[in-house]
């Protein structure tokens, strides 16, 4: 053979090894995005800290890290459309202190104190859950934090039902009667608050907690209310709480930080939605500012960001029936299934951007409404579901996707060997003919330009 034609032959041989290397990467990059395409559940975000340690009552902290659920929630294009501004928003709970920086001037009303312990009004808080509340609602901005309430203008009435709460063997002891909690809302509903947030639940359907209820829906506010909290209940089972229950009041379940619903939640048939409780950013009483709930989910804290949402939508929707309001936020929630609901989640994520610029008509895919004729899936009638949470909701998906991606390698692969081990016969077969004619290359005195 001459030198040339070892040359091509070699040339041959090269050209079928680089399509064998650039066919691999190929095939390495397109299972990399197969592999890449799964979900990203994110892992659990990190919590903010303070600047200075716990979280102590009179202990000044500063939250310097933005809070994750400002990314979780959508928080920069929701402040576009709505911060809260005209709405006030009752806090039954155990008051909330003035003194924090996010919670003075105008942001707290001077409310009303129903425990008779001396304090004039309810801009006192000894226990310290209702400033926590107030803060996830209304927080004011503060030079050197990075706290912003959900609904940052509204305008928070504390009504100061219950002192403090002591727990013992897991159980709260000490908090409001069910008695207590109706003549709060009672109150809340006399005073103009089209929002009444209840970060309680009782398992006792109390006939008076029941009147108060359809009062205060009779003058147009809209109740928020926690689904249960599994640690602190007197009662550790799944279930009914009130008011929760109740038809028309918003009830609220609690998510984790990788927005999965928490095992530390109640749930049943009174959870509507679900929301941030753990790892919250809120107010303290006579501090600034700190990071509560960072080992487990408080349902508590979840009504709050639930009762912000609806603050916002109150502002948005004037005109709107407090029904009208809960169904935005119930439709609106990212779920898995638009037409279904579930004991652990309601009707799926908190979603405030979506409440807000949602249109109210028919087809309406979600809840049902009175107002509206609602979306009927095809093949019959709309069906309550329940799911059971596992450790890692996007696992079984996750499983399938890299699966796809090895078989993708494996595919393509064996096309790219059948290719390269066709080209090597063709090398071969061109080798072969060069031997049989070796002198047919050298004395073409064209044959070299030939292409």
């Amino acid at each position: 053979m001459t030198m040339r034609g070892v040359t091509r032959s070699t040339q041959c041989t090269r050209h079928a090894g680089r399509r064998l290397v650039m066919a691999c990467c190929s095939a390495l990059v397109a299972a990399a995005c197969c592999l890449g395409a799964a979900p990203f559940d994110g892992g659990r975000m990190p919590a903010a800290h303070a600047d200075g340690g716990s979280c102590e009552i009179g202990k000044t902290n500063y939250v310097t890290d933005t809070p994750w659920t400002e990314a979780a929630l959508g928080m920069d294009a929701v402040r576009s459309l709505a911060d809260g501004d005209g709405i006030t928003v009752a806090v039954v709970d155990s008051g909330v202190d003035t003194s924090n920086p996010h919670l003075a001037g105008t942001a707290v009303l001077p409310g009303v104190n129903l425990v008779g312990d001396g304090a004039t009004d309810g801009r006192t808080d000894n226990y310290g859950h209702g400033t926590v509340v107030a803060g996830i609602i209304a927080a004011r901005q503060v030079e050197g934090s990075a706290l912003v309430g959900i609904a940052p203008k509204a305008t928070i009435l504390p009504v100061r039902v219950y002192d403090t709460v002591s727990n013992e063997s897991s159980h709260s002891q000490g908090g409001p009667s069910p008695q207590m909690l109706a003549k709060g809302i009672l109150y809340a509903a006399d005073h103009g608050a089209q929002i009444i947030n209840v970060s309680q639940s009782t398992v006792t359907a109390d006939d008076g907690l029941r009147s108060a209820v359809t009062y205060a829906q009779g003058k147009g506010s809209l109740i928020v209310a926690s689904a249960g909290n599994r640690n602190t209940s007197s009662s550790t089972q799944d279930g009914p709480r009130y008011p929760a229950s109740w038809p028309d009041v918003l009830g609220v379940a609690a998510a984790d930080t990788s927005f999965h619903a928490s095992a530390d939640s109640i749930s049943g048939s009174q959870v509507d939605i679900f929301a941030p409780g753990m790892a919250v950013t809120s107010t303290i009483p006579r501090g600034v500012d700190c990071v509560f709930s960072s080992d487990a989910a408080a349902s508590s804290y979840a009504t709050a960001f639930a009762s912000a949402a609806a603050a916002l939508v109150a502002q948005r929707y004037p005109d709107e029936t407090a029904s009208q309001w809960m169904q935005r936020i119930e439709a609106s929630g990212n779920r898995p299934n638009p037409d279904s609901r579930d004991d652990d989640r309601g009707w799926g994520q908190l979603n405030p951007y979506g409440a807000i610029t949602m249109t109210l008509a028919n087809g309406l895919r979600g809840p049902a409404s009175s107002s509206y004729e609602s979306h009927a899936p095809e093949g019959g009638s709309r069906q309550r579901v329940r799911i059971v949470p596992t450790p890692d909701g996007d696992h079984g998906t996750s499983l399938a996707m890299t699966l796809a991606g090895v078989s993708a390698i494996i595919v393509i692969i064996m096309l790219v060997t059948v290719r390269v081990m066709r080209d090597s016969r063709t090398c071969e077969a061109h080798r072969t003919v060069l031997d049989a004619k070796p002198h047919s290359v050298a004395t073409s005195g064209k044959g070299h330009r030939a292409r």
